[in-house]
């Protein structure tokens, strides 16, 4: 009966989402075929479903439990009095003083996490509303620096880079760029990608959901150049907005671009003036951000690409491996950004391919340490680093979407958590970890590898489904955004 009840809820959501598609406004774009193509797969994948639930299957699949996505709080999000107690005890007041900045996507490090603490217990009904702002759509999250909070959003044909003040709110400077991107599917039409702040050099760089990347004084918001990439390398139109977001390292800005008939899958931009610096390969973009690491008194690059994972010299972009890494389902894309710890490289796609562990060599050769297709098959949600482990999300085929604790060099689990977060961004600041979910539930738990501790977690939604978009922390708060609007929450220090 589970298992007939589960294929059930599977079905509903195919339909669902095959329904939204029929419903979406038209576009002399949209492949005809592929509504008919969908409810294909569909009474394909119902027929097979209920086949194996009626005839029980074998033993061990009968016996299995298959978890489903939850749509509202359960008794395990309901925080321990003892675990709250107990963290609060190990936090000491002066650590939640410091300024935090989160500049750009994921933190400083590319990592999800920083050492700076912003206090994680709040009440049941959730923080305080500092203040929030009505935003167009687009998937790109907030960054913060010197208590500013900067985002991209669009409205009709202009794609809007906003600057407000972290305090009350007041709007700083805005600048806005022309866009013709469309999404072919009933999601954003964009902008995708997130804003990044340079303090060193007081700009603010941007790559717009059609392929422009444009520097702004971080100051002002005046223009100081732009380049439409889409344009110059003439990079096809893909199903979805452009939404990689450019690596920050020393003067490069390093992108997966996917202009892939021109030598430009890979590009790096010299930040004072917008000139090339080097291109390399043929693939396609991906919805990713790249990552540096020091490894042997050597700089490398990891960056995944709609192909698979690519290590470079970031100083010229001299190629020293490709793998092939993604998912063979039509229409799919990579969008998980590759994870660093020590001289070991994650990646990950899902549903499908999974997680692949490489340790790199001195040589700038590699080695494959583990791989598990089921472990860890995150879709789009970022990937936390936390004392040589990596906390993330399946996807929601994958255990239901929940989260996982997951050994970095072994590939051994830790623990699972199963809950209505589904597949939700986060970040960890000290010893705390903090995650938007899915259905717009704020949660955070403290940071632990033996088994999940739940501090704080929303009764109710903060924000409005679907959340798409990672959080960014500022001192004593932090910044949520949806598809309506921008908002920041008080995370005041406990007395």
């Amino acid at each position: 009966m589970d298992f007939i009840l589960c294929t059930a809820w599977v079905i509903a959501r195919l339909c669902e989402r095959t329904e939204a598609n029929a419903k979406r406004r038209t576009s002399p774009m949209t492949p005809a075929w592929l509504l008919t193509i969908n409810m294909k797969r569909i009474f394909l994948q119902s027929s097979i479903l209920l086949a194996l639930g009626l005839a029980g299957c074998t033993p061990a699949a009968s016996e299995r439990t298959f978890d489903v996505p939850l749509e509202e709080p359960t008794r395990a999000d309901r925080p321990s009095e003892m675990i709250v107690a107990d963290y609060q005890q190990s936090v000491r007041r002066d650590d939640l003083q410091t300024q935090t900045d989160w500049p750009v996507l994921f933190g400083r490090h590319r990592s999800g996490a920083t050492q700076a603490s912003i206090p994680a217990v709040w009440p049941e009904q959730g923080p305080a509303l500092r203040w929030d702002v009505e935003v167009g759509t687009g998937y790109g999250s907030p960054v913060t620096a010197e208590n500013r909070v900067v985002f991209s959003h669009r409205v009709d044909d202009l794609e809007w880079i906003q600057c407000h003040d972290a305090q009350d709110g007041a709007v700083r400077w805005k600048h806005s760029l022309e866009t013709d991107a469309e999404c072919d599917f009933e999601y954003s039409d964009g902008p995708y990608s997130t804003p990044l702040i340079d303090q060193e050099r007081r700009a603010v760089y941007h790559f717009s959901g059609s392929g422009t990347l444009v520097s702004l004084d971080f100051d002002t918001g005046e223009e100081v150049w732009r380049r439409d990439l889409h344009g110059e390398f003439q990079v096809e139109p893909e199903l979805f907005p452009s939404g990689a977001t450019p690596l920050l390292h020393g003067e490069h800005l390093i992108l997966s671009l996917g202009g892939a008939n021109n030598d430009a899958g890979i590009i790096a931009i010299h930040v004072r003036d917008g000139k090339t610096i080097w291109s390399c390969t043929d693939h396609k973009a991906a919805y990713t951000t790249p990552v540096v690491a020091q490894l042997f008194g050597q700089e490398f690059a990891f960056v995944m690409t709609a192909e698979g994972l690519v290590c470079l010299d970031p100083a010229d972009g001299e190629i020293d491996w490709e793998i092939p890494h993604r998912s063979r389902a039509p229409m799919s894309y990579n969008s998980v950004s590759p994870l660093v710890w020590n001289d070991h490289v994650l990646m990950v796609t899902g549903p499908g391919p999974g997680a692949v562990c490489l340790q790199i060599l001195p040589d700038r050769s590699y080695e494959e340490r583990w791989k598990n297709r089921r472990l860890l098959d995150s879709q789009y949600t970022n990937l936390l680093l936390s004392d040589g482990h990596v906390f993330g999300f399946t996807s929601a085929g994958q255990g239901g979407a929940e989260l996982r604790c997951i050994e970095f060099a072994t590939g051994e689990l830790k623990w699972k958590y199963h809950s209505v977060l589904r597949r939700s961004q986060g970040l960890i600041a000290g010893d705390a970890m903090f995650f938007l979910g899915e259905r717009g539930h704020l949660a955070s738990l403290q940071r632990s590898i033996e088994e999940p501790r739940v501090l704080s977690f929303t009764q109710q939604p903060l924000m409005k489904a679907d959340c798409y978009c990672s959080p960014a922390i500022l001192k004593n708060g932090i910044v949520l955004k949806d598809e309506d609007r921008i908002a920041v929450f008080d995370l005041p220090p406990s007395p």
